[in-house]
């Protein structure tokens, strides 16, 4: 994955829905094969924050030029202007070499939402967050990213959230109101060292990936704390 943060300045009042409006002038200037691959579920997402404008994208793809220095947001008559930029890119092998190996691993990870985030169950969305939801989406994201590491037939019976923090939040899309959450849970992790490593491969992987839905459309931004 290759990850680019974008320190941002802008008129007005932030607000977490100018991610969709970034996304749609993003895709305006990028090359048409490319807009093609994003919209055809290649590893893709992006979100803003108050001060950080985050895109996420497979490593083999070349979009650094594709970046403007402002994007001018017609819906919220904003003017985002892109500073300083910092580019990290991390590979499957070291990822699952980090996690999975060499580093100590965590017994509790904080996965702090940035932007609303939310899954969709029934054919509604989800207003809380449950384990089993997080960690599905989480194993879902690494395994459509994942080459050699695919993570098959897992339940996760090893961890649940132990604490949160979190408040509903709306995310404005296409004329539709989506309902979230943003704020943190605490992902409590036992039972045997290889299981709490998968537990730390995959959480982690959330801030290349997001939680839940519309990650690409600037929804589910994550942090891991």
């Amino acid at each position: 994955m290759k990850q680019y943060k974008f320190k941002i300045d802008y008129d007005g009042k932030y607000s977490y829905s100018w991610g969709y409006a970034l996304y749609s002038e993003f895709l305006k200037h990028i090359e048409e094969q490319t807009a093609k691959d994003i919209h055809e579920g290649m590893c893709f997402n992006q979100y803003i924050s108050p001060e950080v404008w985050t895109v996420n994208i497979e490593d083999d793809i070349n979009i650094e030029l594709d970046f403007k220095d402002n994007y001018f947001l017609h819906k919220y008559n904003t003017n985002i202007r892109l500073l300083d930029k910092q580019v990290e890119i991390i590979s499957e092998q070291e990822l699952a070499d980090k996690y999975l190996v060499n580093e100590p691993y965590k017994k509790v990870i904080r996965l702090f939402f940035e932007t609303p985030t939310t899954f969709k169950q029934a054919g509604e969305y989800v207003l809380y967050p449950t384990i089993d939801l997080i960690m599905q989406s989480l194993t879902n994201k690494w395994n459509a990213f994942a080459d050699r590491f695919v993570l098959e037939d897992l339940v996760w019976d090893n961890c649940k959230i132990s604490r949160y923090n979190l408040r509903s939040a709306l995310y404005h899309m296409k004329g539709v109101k989506i309902q979230g959450f943003v704020g943190y849970v605490d992902i409590l992790f036992w039972g045997s060292e290889s299981m709490i490593r998968l537990g730390n491969l995959v959480c982690n992987f959330a801030k290349y990936s997001g939680v839940g839905i519309k990650t690409t459309l600037g929804m589910g931004g994550t942090r891991v704390e």
